[in-house]
């Protein structure tokens, strides 16, 4: 998990080095709780709930910023050994599900 925050750290930070003219995306809201059930559902467990929480909103900025799902879903299976292609994919579609469903009708 702790890779997982690394590695959406990395691309927070990236998001968040906008041009002058404009800001990054405003930070989601979305529905926590239902994340969270979501996750549960799929059969991924998180130690802290508070991390995995904005693990999922780091998603989005990751996507708002320009990195394809498919470039996420390899980095989130990259730095993190416990996940394959199926349950980096789950996390990445969940968290886009819940804070930034925008970006699931992106082609």
């Amino acid at each position: 998990m702790r890779l997982l925050l690394a590695l959406f750290g990395a691309c927070a930070a990236i998001g968040l080095a906008a041009p002058a003219y404009g800001g990054p995306p405003p930070a989601p809201d979305g529905d926590d709780a239902g994340f969270l059930a979501a996750l549960s559902q799929v059969g991924i467990h998180y130690p802290d709930a508070g991390a995995a929480v904005t693990s999922g909103k780091a998603v989005c900025t990751c996507l708002n910023g320009g990195e394809s799902g498919l470039e996420l879903v390899h980095d989130v299976k990259a730095h993190n050994p416990g996940f394959d292609m199926e349950s980096a994919s789950n996390f990445a579609m969940i968290a886009a599900k819940f804070y930034c469903p925008q970006q699931l009708s992106k082609s």
